[in-house]
């Protein structure tokens, strides 16, 4: 199922409006890509001549956050989930050249936080992790 499907389903199942704000907004994250951030949504939005507030944004933001269908990066600059299904921990490889960015999903969580448990008696509650460096695109340039 697309980003797209999955969104309106998600919508329609929380019993969220399905507004045409709402669907810009979506059809600007799902043709990304590189992250966007909320200014960089409301100028597409703008360019469209479907102009939204960047509070609507945030809120629409906010919602697909709430139903993992995208993420924020540290930088506050939000991508869209590339497979809501895979139960591993999402992660993501940016290239500082291009500003790409590929979704990774790896299981160390438990690892990683029975070592913190034991070494530092630290209770690991989340992880998220970016790894910077060039992609593959750009080093065959």
């Amino acid at each position: 199922m697309d980003f797209l499907t999955q969104s309106e389903l998600a919508f329609v199942q929380k019993r969220w409006r399905l507004t045409a704000g709402v669907r810009n907004v979506l059809l600007i994250l799902s043709s990304a890509m590189t992250p966007l951030s909320v200014q960089d949504i409301g100028k597409k939005l703008k360019a469209q001549d479907h102009p939204v507030d960047a509070t609507t944004v945030y809120r629409i933001l906010e919602r697909l956050k709430e139903c993992r269908l995208i993420h924020t990066l540290r930088e506050g600059r939000f991508v869209k989930c590339s497979d809501m299904s895979n139960a591993k921990a999402h992660h993501f490889l940016r290239c500082k050249k291009c500003s790409g960015v590929e979704e990774i999903f790896l299981d160390y969580k438990k690892s990683i936080a029975s070592q913190l448990a034991s070494e530092k008696n630290f209770l690991l509650t989340d992880v998220d992790l970016e790894f910077w460096g060039v992609c593959q695109g750009c080093t065959k340039k």
